[in-house]
């Protein structure tokens, strides 16, 4: 049986929908070897997976996503193999989780004044570390009145999850909730000097072809690393984004930035990126050559 690799998944510690344990077994059940978690700006589930790894026989790789900012564009840095401990790190990680709350609670008066009703308390008390709008949603939806009122305003075709994101907490919105971020530079730079290695995730998604040159300029400053196998990417990106990570003596990785399963039921539905996208064990065997001790 073929093996795989994923370098790029989330928990319930960020924005994901299954628990360390959970996401193990899922990954094992789809001849996934080595994984990585990279839950959003923490690594609170990190040795928590790779105690689960050890006892299934999958290989953890220490990871994290860390919201960034260069030149106005927001992008997501991937950061591997960092020391768990550094002080760096964590101080930067307890930084952003400090301006995150600040905005949360902006998030939420801007809701409660819109007329909804929504404990703070039962957010904080979740397993995620990181709250994003999904766990406001599903709070909000606990309440009949919630509910009420969203059937209210939104039109039947744009009463779903996308539709109450883009409705109540896209850009512009009163309840607009933005990500914390760093400076992508100096978040390189932090994961970089923690004994780790930093990739950019699914650069497709943020860039156009003639914005490369951005990447060559963060290579410059110290970028490890591209995400070019990600389902975010055509064919033709897969191929550009390939040549861009030669050029500039970049590591290729892949990802399938698994969050969650799709709630959709047919006869032969998609419920997750596993079953049409897997990333090949090759990868991992071409970081190998570089990184040996990944």
């Amino acid at each position: 049986m073929e093996s795989y690799i994923d370098l790029h998944t989330h928990s319930v510690y960020s924005e994901g929908a299954l628990t360390c344990q959970e996401l193990i077994a899922a990954a094992k059940k789809n001849s996934i070897k080595i994984l990585s978690l990279t839950d959003h700006n923490v690594i609170d589930g990190v040795q928590e997976i790779i105690n689960h790894g050890k006892k299934e026989g999958l290989h953890i790789i220490p990871g994290v996503e860390i919201y960034t900012r260069y030149k106005n564009i927001g992008f997501h840095l991937l950061g591997y193999n960092f020391k768990q401990g550094d002080s760096k790190l964590l101080q930067a990680l307890v930084e952003l989780q400090n301006d995150h709350l600040i905005k949360l609670d902006q998030c939420l008066a801007s809701l409660i004044k819109q007329g909804f009703t929504i404990n703070k308390k039962n957010l904080l008390e979740g397993p995620s570390k990181y709250i994003g709008v999904v766990h406001i949603i599903k709070e909000l939806e606990k309440n009949k009145e919630n509910i009420a009122k969203m059937n209210q305003e939104l039109q039947p075709e744009h009463n779903n999850y996308f539709g109450k994101v883009y409705h109540y907490f896209g850009y512009g919105q009163p309840a607009h909730l933005p990500h914390s971020e760093l400076p992508t530079p100096e978040a390189v730079d932090i994961i970089n000097q923690s004994g780790g290695f930093s990739v950019l995730a699914h650069p497709g998604q943020q860039l156009t072809f003639e914005q490369s040159h951005i990447i060559d300029e963060l290579s410059q400053q110290g970028l490890n690393g591209l995400e070019v196998l990600s389902p975010y990417h055509n064919w033709h990106q897969i191929e550009h984004y390939q040549k861009i990570a030669m050029k500039n003596d970049l590591l290729i990785t892949g990802g399938s930035d698994f969050h969650t399963d799709i709630d959709f039921k047919g006869p032969e539905s998609i419920k997750r990126q596993w079953d049409y996208f897997k990333v090949p064990y090759s990868i991992y065997k071409n970081l190998k050559q570089k990184i040996s001790n990944i």
